[in-house]
């Protein structure tokens, strides 16, 4: 009977390291993900509080260029379609994208929607 509960023992050990793999294997694959979300929301934050405070009239579609060239250094592959900038009495900016993440036998879409939003001066 002893044998039958080390192999017991030795199967949910196995069966552990597996799903602390899998756990380690998808954290990896998606938290950079997430990283550089963060990353261009800090960027729109700065950026629309720049464009509130310039003295010149900036087009929504300058913005829009700096939002994409700043996602495309950062890996995030966004097209024109993927940002809405409108600058009236507030600055606004919303992002709207997925980042597709393949898992080997799953790929799992990660969908951000960073905005933010400033008065203007």
């Amino acid at each position: 009977m002893r044998r039958g509960a080390e192999a017991s023992g030795r199967f949910q050990a196995l069966l552990s390291l597996a799903l602390l793999a899998a756990v380690i294997f998808v954290a990896v694959k998606t938290v950079p993900a997430y990283y550089n979300n963060f990353q261009l929301q800090d960027h729109i934050r700065q950026l629309t509080a720049q464009v509130a405070a310039r003295n010149r009239p900036v087009t929504p579609a300058e913005v829009e260029s700096e939002v994409i060239a700043f996602a495309q250094d950062h890996g995030i592959q966004l097209v024109p379609d993927n940002v809405k900038v409108t600058i009236a009495h507030h600055v606004t900016i919303e992002v709207d994208y997925t980042v597709p993440v393949d898992l080997r036998v799953y790929t799992l879409r990660l969908h951000f929607t960073p905005s933010a939003d400033s008065v203007s001066l």
